[in-house]
């Protein structure tokens, strides 16, 4: 197992409160990772700011505890990810909303299933993480 120096995603929005321009740096990185890590059909399970680590001295985005992961194809089961990150951000860090909109922007661009599975985010949002059971 590999020792990460270096904050949670998590420690370092609560000790910069007020999101300085290297957030934009930081929306980059997390959209970007995630867009690669679902392109690869894995899905992480527990995306929380506490799931990723920030790497000194380059601020290089590291993903970590994939205990609940899973290989899937499935665009529901990536749009649940991302809601899984949406939902951890609000309850966790007040005001990232802008934040989480640029993640979404970044994924959209770099992942190459990324428009569908934004376009599923907006249906699991409508009707929260859980599956229907018919249709």
């Amino acid at each position: 197992m590999e020792y990460v120096d270096g904050p949670s995603v998590r420690d370092h929005l609560v000790a910069n409160v007020s999101l300085d321009p290297s957030a934009g740096d930081l929306a980059l990185s997390i959209g970007k990772s995630l867009g690669v890590m679902h392109d690869l059909d894995i899905v992480h399970g527990d995306l929380t700011t506490s799931n990723m680590m920030l790497r000194l001295p380059t601020h290089s985005l590291v993903l970590i505890d994939f205990g609940l992961s899973m290989v899937s194809t499935l665009v529901e089961d990536k749009a649940v990810d991302l809601y899984v990150l949406e939902r951890a951000l609000i309850s966790t860090h007040p005001n990232t909303e802008e934040l989480f909109q640029q993640i979404l922007d970044h994924y959209g661009k770099n992942a190459k299933g990324g428009k569908a599975v934004l376009k599923k985010l907006e249906d699991v949002r409508r009707r929260g993480r859980k599956r229907t059971a018919f249709g």
